[in-house]
């Protein structure tokens, strides 16, 4: 699999940064379906294989479940989870809608 995008976010009260990864899609023969995988590292610890009719579709759901994963877990939620040198706010990626008031910019 190859990484087609990659992120550190920091985390409150620690030098380590939590890693995002995005790989690119690629054909599933098994399931006649394309398949794109994102990972989140620790302490977050979240990965998944997200399906589509096409690798575009895979893609963009990919990206929203990751989305959602980021803005979603227990880390974010507390402020302990930022960007860019400020926690509890953007991400580096948009929002889902079900997130709007959690995190900013939209899908």
């Amino acid at each position: 699999m190859t990484v087609i995008a990659e992120q550190g976010l920091d985390r409150q009260g620690a030098d380590e940064k939590v890693m995002v990864r995005l790989y690119a899609p690629y054909a599933s023969e098994a399931r006649k379906s394309w398949v794109c995988r994102f990972e989140i590292g620790e302490p977050v610890a979240h990965a998944r294989d997200v399906y589509g009719e096409t690798g575009l579709q895979a893609l963009a759901l990919a990206l929203s479940s990751l989305s959602a994963a980021l803005y979603g877990s227990d880390l974010y939620r507390r402020g302990g989870l930022g960007a860019f040198g400020a926690f509890g706010g953007y991400l580096g990626v948009p929002a889902p809608q079900v997130f709007l008031d959690e995190g900013p910019y939209p899908f």
